[in-house]
């Protein structure tokens, strides 16, 4: 069964796909910070949880949440002689890690290393731990790695479950030990940042900034700390690492001024190289990956990259929304927000208006067209965020979260509510491919879908580009196709199509304006 994972204040809470809202237990000492957003990657049967908690935190598809990786043992084993046995040689380096396992006895994840322990020499004796670090959290199990006689490589040798025990003794010889040695494990530091890509996690700390941090492949707890790449341009901005963009063959590194692409399958071939030193990325927020197309918003318009390169996708039509101040407030880019309704094709961009601090306007970009759509807005409720739902059919939506904590999904028949979604669209200035001469404009005619009831009213412009609205003309929406009034004498014209009523639903197919030259002052 599918489920979403969201952020209400303080709180971890659990949507499944019926709709259920459930609050969620935080493991114990964890806090979410309410200043800054949540970020989420899925990997294998879990969703990690960064940026917010006061730890990394991994969630399951029960609800239980746990730290992703258990704080490791902070003393190490002391090694001595126990009572007869079979081990006789020399033993050292023991230590311990703290485990979690599922209710079936199946590892979830690992602590780093406990120091290492004393050495000491044995003679027909068992091999005894004693110290063996008790953890502060709720763990599974304490699990003791030992190498063979006169050996440095450890290997697994006693697993202790629970949390009291702290002595054991054991003779299990050196042949008896696995024959894999003990894993690479590590703890992350907290994270800002979280995506998966190449089979293996990545992110970045909140201290080391330019560094981009990851795990060992396939084991998401192991965060070994010469994991690291240290990403070109350190210390330029205050900043560091804004975004990830993980496409099929390269993982996009963003910072608000450049942008780099990690390429490679292993560490030994991996390479940090330069993507693109025109544009960044503002936030992780307004990044969306679908089909390996990555869309991101940055300064001055919305970015795509994907196998034909990296361009900006607002410039041919909507530049004015993103470089001039009229439109949006731009100061607020960094906080802006995005989702890919994948039934329309659409990257769904929140903003707010040009004089304002609320994220209530959206547009949207139709990958399959190239057309922009918008600026809307929504004044329903106030968007906080937005993601995508997978339903009981397992079918994927579009959502929007809001500041009164509600979850809100657009219906396929549109509904108004108790307030009319506002219609209004305003044409270019046409000019009949003569800007220069006088033009007689003759008799409107539209043609739109027949609807059950309701006008539309049109607001002509007739003259210059500093022309003044006329009275405005009803269009009967119940006929589809109507002819209305001469629009008169004028170089240019312009239209605004104007609807605000609750329950009255408008779809235009076109309109047609003939025209007549008068003559050229």
């Amino acid at each position: 069964m599918s489920f979403t994972l969201l952020q209400s204040g303080s709180q971890l809470q659990f949507l499944d796909s019926s709709g259920s809202l459930s609050t969620l237990t935080l493991p114990t000492g964890v806090t979410l910070r309410t200043d800054v957003p949540p970020r989420f990657a899925i990997y294998q049967d879990y969703v990690v949880m960064v940026n917010t908690p006061s730890r990394p935190l991994i969630i399951d598809a029960t609800g239980t949440v746990r730290p992703m990786v258990p704080k490791p043992p902070s003393v190490a084993p002391v090694l001595s002689a126990g009572s007869s046995g079979g081990l006789s040689g020399t033993y050292a380096k023991a230590r311990v890690t703290f485990t979690q396992k599922d209710g079936d006895g199946f590892l979830i994840s690992e602590s780093d290393y406990s120091p290492a322990s004393n050495s000491i020499t044995l003679s027909s004796e068992n091999l005894q731990a004693t110290g063996v670090a008790v953890s502060t959290e709720d763990i599974s199990s304490r699990r003791l790695y030992r190498p063979v006689t006169g050996g440095t490589v450890l290997f697994p040798w006693i697993d202790l479950d629970g949390n009291t025990i702290t002595i054991v003794q054991d003779d299990l010889s050196d042949v008896g030990l696995s024959l894999l040695p003990a894993p690479i494990l590590g703890n992350p530091p907290r994270l800002t940042l979280i995506k998966e890509w190449r089979d293996r996690l990545w992110g970045v700390g909140d201290v080391y900034l330019d560094d981009i941090l990851y795990s060992e492949a396939s084991v998401f707890y192991a965060w070994p700390s010469s994991n690291y790449i240290t990403v070109p341009g350190a210390g330029r901005d205050q900043f560091g690492l804004r975004a990830f963009l993980p496409r099929r063959e390269a993982l996009g590194i963003g910072r608000r001024d450049i942008i780099w692409q990690l390429t490679g399958t292993t560490p030994d071939d991996w390479q940090v190289v330069k993507l693109s030193e025109n544009t960044g990325i503002e936030s992780q927020e307004s990044v969306v990956v679908y089909r390996d197309i990555a869309l991101w918003l940055w300064k001055d318009g919305v970015y795509q990259w994907d196998s034909e390169g990296l361009r900006n996708v607002s410039d041919p039509q909507v530049k004015a929304w993103f470089n001039k101040d009229s439109y949006f407030n731009r100061d607020l880019f960094s906080s802006a927000f995005a989702v890919f309704d994948p039934v329309r094709l659409k990257y769904r961009l929140f903003l707010a208006a040009a004089g304002s601090t609320t994220l209530n306007r959206w547009v949207e970009y139709d990958v399959s067209t190239r057309k922009w759509w918008g600026p809307h807005k929504t004044s329903g409720f106030v968007p906080t965020c937005a993601f995508t739902v997978i339903d009981d059919a397992d079918k994927t939506f579009p959502a929007v979260g809001s500041a009164s904590a509600y979850v809100w999904m657009e219906q396929q028949n549109p509904v108004d509510g108790t307030a009319p979604i506002e219609f209004i669209v305003d044409t270019k200035f046409y000019d009949g491919d003569m800007p220069d001469y006088e033009k007689l404009w003759g008799e409107l005619s539209i043609i739109g879908k027949a609807q059950p009831r309701g006008q539309l009213q049109v607001i002509p412009k007739v003259g210059y580009l500093d022309a003044t609205a006329k009275l405005p003309i009803p269009y009967n929406m119940t006929k589809g196709r109507q002819r209305l009034q001469r629009m008169g004498l004028g170089k240019l014209l312009q239209l605004r199509f104007q609807h605000n009523v609750v329950g009255e639903e408008v779809e235009l197919y076109g309109f047609e304006v003939p025209h007549f030259v008068v003559g050229r002052r």
